[in-house]
């Protein structure tokens, strides 16, 4: 069973206090709860900072999980590109502002998420 979402983006912002209202807007964008896990300054660029989420997720089918994660990676950004899928029923994507993408959330300019049927 496919039970969370694993988010990890990087956010234009100068404190943790700026990427918690990032977060809170790209909570509202989406269909589903988001919890915030962690935040860092981001190393190669100090201006951005790595944060990383988790949203639940009740799937049984990898089917069904692809449409219900995309469905939410589509109220963020467009477009994502996505990475092959695993033996183990995992996927992921990313999206990127400089590589085209386009975020409904501003502060945002980099975004993957991952799903996998692993605990």
């Amino acid at each position: 069973m496919f039970e969370t979402i694993r988010w990890r983006c990087h956010v234009r912002t100068h404190d943790r206090r700026g990427a918690e209202r990032v977060v809170g807007r790209l909570a509202a964008r989406l269909d589903r709860t988001i919890r915030f896990e962690t935040y860092e300054r981001y190393g190669k660029y100090p201006e951005l900072a790595e944060v990383r989420l988790t949203s639940p997720l009740e799937t049984v089918s990898p089917e069904a999980t692809l449409l219900t994660v995309l469905h939410s990676a589509w109220r963020i950004a467009t477009p994502w590109v996505l990475g092959a899928p695993g033996t183990d029923g995992e996927f992921d994507g990313i999206a990127a502002a400089n590589t085209g993408s386009r975020f409904t959330v501003p502060g945002i300019e980099w975004m993957e998420f991952y799903v996998t049927d692993r605990r």
